[in-house]
Order: structure tokens, then sequence, then C-alpha cells
């Protein structure tokens, strides 16, 4: 294994982390039984799994563009840096919020979490998204891929956002 390998080989395996840690946290929130720890649970994977693992996803992503033979110009590069940046707003800027209000108890706590709920839908879309990014590395010419990609992202977007007014 060359140096290239070894880094490819990090980024996907961070990403792999990354990922299935929020598959897994969804997929608890899912059970009756398990859906009030969710956010005790994530709380504590956050600096052990989901934090390592997207800074490793972005820094052996940005050491595989100054080790091989990629640049910052594809396509597919800047919406795999996009995924990364908005998955750092939607936690620093609504669920850091979020946990905080829902720490504070009463009626303001319980919407917080009825929120906090929904954020893993659209993190896991952009995510998702990311790894077909990375799969199907489009270009601008790739129209029908890059429709099909914003409209899931959208309708999401949109379900969660509707979702969350009403919550």
């Amino acid at each position: 294994m060359n140096g290239y390998e070894a880094l490819l080989f990090l980024h996907v395996a961070s990403v792999i982390v990354w990922v299935g840690a929020g598959t897994t946290l969804a997929l608890l929130g899912l059970n009756g039984e398990l859906r009030q720890r969710v956010g005790e649970i994530g709380e504590w994977l956050g600096p052990r799994a989901f934090g390592p693992a997207a800074l490793g996803a972005l820094a052996f992503g940005l050491a595989l563009v100054g080790d091989g033979h990629w640049t910052f110009r594809p396509l597919w590069i800047d919406l795999g840096l996009g995924a990364f940046a908005l998955s750092v707003v939607l936690n620093a800027g609504v669920r850091a919020p979020l946990m905080r209000r829902l720490r504070q108890g009463g009626e303001a706590a319980a919407r917080a979490g009825r929120r906090l709920a929904l954020l893993p839908r659209l993190e896991l879309t952009v995510l998702y998204l990311a790894v077909a990014d990375m799969v199907a590395k489009p270009s601008g010419a790739d129209v029908g891929t890059l429709a099909v990609g914003g409209a899931i992202f959208g309708a999401v977007a949109l379900g969660v956002g509707v979702a969350a007014a009403r919550a």
C-alpha cells in the first residue's frame, strides 16, 4: 500500500465511522424505549466518534488532493467540502442550541427535543449524498445526477423544515 492508498483508506474509514454513527443514532431514535436516550448518546458520541471522524474525513480528503492528481477544481470535491461545511453548521448552529434548550426543561425543552429528533434526517441526507458524490464524482455536465441530488436534498430539507415549524 502506497501513501495515497493509505490516505484513501483513512478517508473512507473516517466517512464510514461518521455515517455509520449517524445512521445508528437515527435508528436508535426510531425505538420507543431508546428514543429518550438519543440526545445523551449523541452527546457521548460527539467527541468520540462524530467529531474525530468528521475531522478525519476532511483532513484525509485534503491530504488526498495534495498527494494525488486532484485539484480543488472538480465539482465533486467542492460538493464534499460543502457537505462537511453544512454538517458543521447543522451541529454548531442548530444541534448545539437545541441541546442547550433541552437541558433547561419545560415546554421549550420539549419543543427542542422534537426538533432535535428531526435533525438526523437532514444531516444523514447530506452525508449519504456526500458518499454518492464520492462514488459518482459528478462534474457540471452531469445535470441529471446533480438534479436528483438537489431534489433529494430539497425535499428532505423542506420536510424537516415543515416538521420543525410544527414541533
